[in-house]
Order: C-alpha cells, then structure tokens, then sequence
C-alpha cells in the first residue's frame, strides 16, 4: 500500500485511509513516543466543516493548554492519571466551534458528539497515562477521557460510549 498522496483524498475512514493510519499507528507503536515525536506521525486528523483536513501529531497536541485528572474507569484497574488538551480547545484550533462532530476510533468505532455540550476542559483528549505515553495496546495512543469521578453525571452510559479510545479521527457533520 502506497501513503501519502492516497491519504489526503478520500474520508478519514476509506480503507485507504484507514489503512495508512494503522501502518504509521503500528510503526509509532513499536518505534516508541521519542521516534514518534520526532518523525511528527500524525495521531489525529480533524476536519472542519469546509473538509479542510488538521493534522496533529503529539508535539502538537502538547503545545495545547493541558488538562490532568486522576479518576478509574470501567476498562482499567485503579486510579490514572490521564493528561492532554480538552476536546474543546483541539475542535477550536481546527475552526470548528458548534455543531455535531463525529469521533472514529481505529476499530471503525464511531461516537456523535455536540460541540456546545462539550465543557472548557472535559472531555480531554488523553495523551498521556500516568505521565506516560501509551499505545494502541493500552486502548492509545489517545483516549477521549471524562473525569468519570468528579460527578455523577460522568457516570452515565452515554458519557461511557463517548469515551472513544484509540481515537484516530474527528470530523464536523455537515448540516
């Protein structure tokens, strides 16, 4: 399979697309977070309303204002500390500031979303475990992330659905 070019047309979830994505996700993955960062492999792609296409790679999403909270979940054991920029503020830098927006997951899993119903700094986009990176092993490298233990309203079926791990793509919904 040939990336690149191939990559930029087409929806963020054509086969093709997908395809890339994985590869460059298995590569970061066994590579580890230094070479990632290096390299700037693109972890999540949005696209606005006009189909413009934002790219973000981890340096980018860490030059973003940075959210941290430690809460359990229904898929892990204990407390975690979870870091990295709300969902809100990644939306905005791509143009997008109202509407539905679509998440897609690396397992073609997709969740709606209302961009309004969003909080400043919840959900974030988790970019980091415990002070760590994580791979696509450990439900990464990023992980749509509620402060599931600060309010009841957080524990709802809902909110769980929407907490998308192996977060790959977001995409406005055109009205």
């Amino acid at each position: 399979m040939v990336c690149g070019a191939n990559v930029s047309s087409g929806w963020p979830g054509s086969p093709v697309w997908r395809g890339c994505l994985a590869a460059g996700l298995l590569a970061s993955a066994l590579l580890g977070p230094a070479r990632s960062e290096a390299e700037g492999v693109v972890l999540l792609t949005v696209t606005d309303t006009s189909g413009a296409r934002h790219a973000f790679d981890l340096t980018t999403l860490d030059a973003m204002p940075q959210i941290s909270f430690t809460t359990t979940t229904l898929w892990t054991d204990g407390p975690i500390t979870f870091s990295g920029p709300p969902l809100r503020a990644v939306l905005q830098e791509a143009g997008i500031t109202t509407g539905p927006v679509e998440l897609m997951a690396l397992n073609d899993y997709a969740v709606t979303l209302v961009v309004e119903e969003l909080g400043p700094q919840h959900p974030i986009i988790a970019t980091r475990k415990d002070g760590a990176t994580f791979g696509v092993r450990d439900n990464g490298p990023l992980w749509l992330v509620y402060p599931f233990d600060t309010n009841r309203a957080f524990q709802d079926e809902t909110i769980f659905a929407a907490s998308v791990w192996q977060l790959i793509a977001v995409a406005a919904i055109h009205p």
